[in-house]
């Protein structure tokens, strides 16, 4: 008696069980009048047979009653199926606006938490790091690519120099290995006789001043 009040969802879902429940009872009903019909059918034909005409009349008065109630029997299904059809809907509508007032609630304390001056200066802060961040990582990318391009320059200028060679039938790599190469005593000999002949050149003439005099 004191108990606590059902909540509108539990009176929807306890509706609802009630009207399977009825629907069931009429089901197995009709059962019983379509057992009752095909009696009556076979009796009907059994009494034709012998020319009972009476019979045929009562039996035939039966039947036509049990058919209506059967008729009247399928309706109630139908207006029990379509009653449930709207609980379960409404039962749903009640989900749904139970979950949009909890997520309602549940914005309204976010609201109440956050400080929009600290989200917003946050927010701006980030843009800035971000900002930061990408201007950093395309300078190390515009450096990267400088230095890839000059060796990239040296290269292509190797070859524009070895295409123009090629052109006019010189390839300066093979002048280069082809080149006579003098030997390094060879050098340092050819060296050392120009230097005692100018010596000797600057003595004779230190000696032709003396003679002069």
């Amino acid at each position: 008696m004191f108990g606590k009040k059902p909540s509108v969802p539990e009176q929807t879902k306890a509706h609802t069980r009630e009207l399977k429940q009825t629907d069931r009872e009429l089901v197995r009903d009709r059962h019983k009048l379509e057992a009752e019909e095909q009696r009556l059918v076979n009796e009907i034909r059994k009494n034709a047979t012998t020319g009972n005409k009476k019979a045929v009349d009562i039996l035939a008065k039966q039947l036509v009653k049990v058919r209506n109630q059967k008729a009247q029997s399928l309706q109630a299904s139908g207006h029990i199926q379509g009653l449930a059809t709207q609980n379960t809907m409404m039962a749903s509508n009640i989900r749904m606006a139970n979950a949009m007032d909890k997520t309602a609630k549940t914005m309204e304390k976010m609201n109440k938490v956050i400080d929009p001056e600290q989200m917003a200066k946050i927010t701006q802060q980030f843009t800035q790091e971000h900002t930061k961040l990408g201007i950093t990582d395309e300078m190390i990318g515009e450096t990267l690519e400088a230095a890839l391009g000059q060796e990239g320059d040296s290269e292509e200028e190797d070859a524009i120099v070895n295409q123009v060679l090629g052109e006019i039938g010189i390839s300066l790599n093979e002048k280069l290995a082809n080149a006579p190469r003098v030997p390094v005593s060879a050098a340092a000999a050819a060296t050392a006789n120009r230097r005692q002949t100018n010596q000797e050149d600057a003595e004779i003439e230190r000696m032709l001043a003396n003679l002069k005099a």
